[in-house]
């Protein structure tokens, strides 16, 4: 059964050796040393070979620190949850709590016990800056799958996201039988804060031509959803849509932005493509900016975007480098410039762009003895980008005209 789940699961890996873990403190800095790492997850690892585009070192004037990982058998076996990662994150409650959603996630270690996808905690930030996970995002004392179904022939459920409407939570996932061959998504709803919940619509891979698959989004001033997508295979480029909260199980409602025209329709072109392989994102609206998080598997780092405006080309915005595998692989410790076989990238609701605290995953394939998802802490990024957070409060984003065009760019247009 085991051999089975791994052979779904994993992807092969060169390197062995466990890592360590501190808080890490990083600067900017050379990452030294050889052995080039590889990535992978429960997401599927883009086969490319990344090496001459990859980023050695986190990007310069950048303070990054690995406060620690969340998940694992000190932190998370009294309710259930040895192994886990991903980790998408939103609000619930009137306090400072929010829950977290893994994905693959089990009840013992090396990828053993009971296999459950998705998995939801909820959580607060310590007054020491760190994760703290109090409870079971269901009701009982230890963590179950929040979406009932069984892992017949490899079946999983991954959470691309989840948000928080006005009280409601929703969250999108994809349907793999076989880690990448995404069978359908599915948008589900909470209203009991993630105890219970019911399908809000499934969609056809046909959408988008895949290329609305893995998602993430957030609510903007102007009341519409947006959102950014790509294909789960970490290869492809990023993608723009919107919608009202009306139409969330209804993605043939969704609008597509095409940054060629600046339109709005049911088609468009990418947002961001220039040396990208688009894995796991994470979009949210802070301060008045719209904050973009990805990992991206030609530069083997999780890269942060931010702009004022959505809708944009986002090609000129040059990123943000605050997590990237490095070189020195599993046998050398594990840091901001070494993270090995890093995926996910993930921001904690109460981040702010001057101090944003992330959730990284990584996983050694080869052994299994490494399979969480680690907290980083990112100051610095208001430098980076230029930003002044003391200044007056931005205007609100303005709306783009709804008006049905169609594009012939047969290379990136999406139906």
């Amino acid at each position: 059964m085991l051999k089975t789940r791994l052979a779904r699961l994993a992807v092969a890996a060169t390197l062995t050796a466990s890592a360590t873990f501190a808080t890490v403190p990083a600067h900017a800095q050379s990452s030294g040393s050889s052995n080039l790492s590889g990535s992978s997850g429960s997401s599927l690892v883009n086969n490319s070979d990344p090496i001459g585009q990859q980023i050695r070192a986190i990007s310069e004037g950048l303070d990054v620190t690995l406060i620690g990982d969340i998940v694992g058998r000190a932190q998370t076996g009294q309710i259930g949850l040895v192994g886990a990662d991903l980790g998408v994150m939103a609000p619930v409650g009137a306090g400072e709590e929010f829950a977290i959603v893994f994905g693959d996630s089990f009840t013992a270690e090396r990828l053993g016990g009971t296999w459950m996808s998705p998995v939801g905690v909820v959580a607060q930030m310590g007054a020491d800056g760190s994760i703290t996970i109090t409870r079971p995002l269901n009701d009982g004392a230890e963590v179950q799958q929040l979406i009932d179904y069984a892992h017949t022939d490899g079946l999983t459920l991954i959470p691309s996201d989840i948000i928080n409407i006005d009280g409601t939570l929703y969250m999108q996932g994809m349907w793999n039988k076989g880690i990448g061959n995404v069978l359908s998504t599915e948008i589900f709803s909470s209203a009991d804060y993630g105890m219970t919940w019911q399908s809000e619509g499934k969609t056809s891979t046909s959408y988008m031509k895949g290329k609305g698959n893995l998602i993430s989004w957030d609510r903007g001033p102007d009341g519409y959803i947006y959102v950014t997508s790509s294909e789960f295979k970490r290869k492809d480029p990023v993608y723009l849509s919107r919608f009202r909260i009306e139409d969330i199980g209804d993605r043939t409602k969704w609008e597509i932005y095409d940054p060629t025209t600046g339109v709005w329709s049911n088609e468009g072109t990418a947002i961001l493509r220039t040396n990208v392989s688009a894995g796991e994102m994470c979009l949210r609206y802070i301060q008045g900016h719209w904050v973009h998080v990805m990992f991206n598997a030609a530069t083997m780092a999780i890269e942060v975007r931010i702009s004022d405006e959505i809708a944009r080309d986002w090609n000129e915005i040059a990123p943000a480098y605050v997590v990237v595998a490095g070189t020195g692989g599993w046998g050398s410790a594990q840091s901001p410039n070494n993270f090995t076989q890093l995926y996910g990238g993930y921001i904690v609701p109460g981040s702010t762009i001057d101090n944003m605290d992330l959730i990284v995953s990584h996983w050694n394939t080869s052994n299994n003895s490494t399979y969480t998802s680690t907290q980083f802490n990112v100051k610095g990024l208001d430098t980076f980008f230029g930003i002044n957070l003391a200044g007056p409060d931005p205007a609100p984003t303005t709306n783009q005209a709804d008006v049905d065009v169609t594009v012939t760019d047969s290379d990136t247009t999406v139906l």
